[in-house]
């Protein structure tokens, strides 16, 4: 086995692009082209980027083609983040080389693709390195189960954020590795690094969560030596990061901010208490209003009271605010802590709810969805243990792990393990405090879509440590290729 893996004409990196390029390119490219069904999010998203909906279309399906605005848009690029300048480059090159008044959703794929294939390679190279031994293809294929799954790539013909967090979350790990295992004075892996970490925090205002994780990650590259340009810049690099989080957490609509108001109570202290009525107790808000227990903010049955409606906004929104809400969950910690198992129980669930995958064609059925290459979600959605208190657990022991290997690496000559500590912490806190955050600002109102990050992070995680042990790096005396 060793001698195939010596005599193989194309490396690891090359491999996994190549799979991962044939397997994602028929998923997204080849008619019927596959996707997510928008379940409302598009809309606000679309008209600030001068698209809209051709015709009505059925719930349940996805869209290949939409229209381009020919004429003045007030709200153009009104929400501007990371994911907007992805969908500009595809507007414009749809209407360079499609239509200028018809948008395929295959021109976003395709930009999507093209990112996707180079955080591939990144991650791939800081993963495997380049040897050409047996265990290096064995580790470069569990790789691509992970990045190819189609639970991700789907995402990338829908104008959900989750394409692009997924996407730079490639990019920032498979960066630091690069820089760890290298250590050479290559100043634009930083930069890539930086970029990736800064354009992550633009992509939807939950990436912003993902400060802790990221600062915590660049100590993996700040405490290399031989990096005095790099220490000298480490206030400068640290404001832009907690700047660039400040922004992408308050670069929200003044109707979102009510939105996420509204269900961090409804969906979240409400629904996790057996007498709701009790909110009285310790504000000013009306009893009545405990019958808006796991109301949405849009909902799409009759509603006792209207959320947006001024009354819901004057007895009860304006009568609590973050400070009120940990309070209260820190009297009650068993409702938080329900909450949480709630919270784990979709970690790992990585397709966005009351979506379909398919276009409308004979035969297909609304909300249907395809199974394919989704060997990773469904192993990780099935049998993956859905309590937080694991989660916790698992952090733990994987830290106990690398913090025995960071204490022999610093009397021996493999220091590897000592910077990968950093980056598996940066990883780990992801996993333990966006969960949380996740509940206090927004309830459980689109769990999958705020915590997709956790399980990416979390499968990262795991591929980094399987790696270590692959390549015999955690209780080696050196470095092995």
């Amino acid at each position: 086995m060793k001698k195939i893996g010596q005599l193989s004409k194309f490396s690891p990196v090359t491999t996994a692009v190549v799979a991962c390029a044939l397997i994602v390119g028929w998923l997204i490219f080849m008619a019927p082209i596959h996707g997510y069904s928008d379940n409302g999010d598009f809309q606000y998203l679309m008209a600030t980027n001068d698209i809209y909906s051709l015709h009505q279309a059925k719930a349940g399906y996805v869209v290949q083609h939409y229209g381009l605005m020919k004429y003045y848009n007030p709200i153009h690029l009104d929400h501007l983040t990371a994911q907007s300048v992805v969908i500009q480059i595809a507007v414009g090159l749809n209407r360079l080389f499609n239509s200028q008044t018809q948008f395929d959703i295959r021109f976003l794929g395709m930009v999507y693709y093209s990112l996707y294939l180079g955080g591939v390679g990144v991650l791939v190279k800081g993963l495997v390195g380049t040897g050409r031994k047996f265990r290096h293809y064995l580790m470069t294929m569990i790789i691509v189960l992970f990045v190819a799954d189609s639970s991700f790539t789907l995402y990338f013909n829908s104008f959900y954020p989750q394409a692009l967090t997924f996407i730079l979350l490639l990019y920032l790990v498979g960066f630091a590795l690069l820089i760890i295992h290298y250590r050479a004075e290559n100043k634009w892996l930083v930069v890539g690094f930086y970029l990736a970490a800064i354009l992550l925090l633009m992509v939807h205002e939950s990436t912003s969560l993902l400060i802790v994780g990221i600062l915590i990650m660049s100590m993996s590259i700040l405490l290399l030596p031989g990096r005095q340009w790099i220490h000298g810049s480490v206030a400068v690099i640290t404001v832009a990061l907690l700047f660039g989080c400040w922004v992408s957490a308050n670069n929200i609509t003044p109707e979102v901010r009510a939105m996420n108001k509204y269900q961090a109570v409804t969906q979240g202290k409400l629904l996790a208490t057996s007498q709701p009525e009790e909110i009285a107790k310790t504000s000013h808000i009306d009893e009545q209003f405990a019958l808006m227990k796991g109301q949405s903010y849009y909902p799409t049955a009759y509603t006792a009271v209207k959320p947006d409606a001024d009354y819901t906004q004057q007895h009860f929104s304006r009568h609590y605010d973050l400070s009120w809400l940990i309070r209260e969950y820190t009297a009650y910690p068993q409702q938080f802590n329900l909450l949480l198992d709630k919270s784990a129980k979709n970690t790992m669930i990585l397709r966005p709810k009351l979506t379909g995958t398919q276009e409308k064609t004979a035969g297909n059925k609304p909300f249907q969805t395809t199974h394919y290459f989704s060997l990773f979600s469904y192993v990780a959605g099935t049998y993956y243990p859905k309590t937080y208190g694991f989660n916790c657990l698992l952090a733990f022991a994987i830290l106990v792990i690398y913090g025995s290997g960071l204490l022999h690496g610093l009397k021996q000559t493999n220091q590897t393990v000592r910077y990968h500590f950093w980056l598996v912490l940066g990883l780990l806190s992801v996993v333990v405090l966006v969960p949380p955050a996740v509940i206090v600002l927004y309830g459980t109102a689109n769990f999958v879509t705020h915590t997709l990050p956790v399980a990416v992070c979390l499968s990262l995680t795991g591929l980094i440590l399987m790696s270590d042990v692959l390549q015999h790096r955690l209780w080696r005396n050196q470095d092995v290729a």
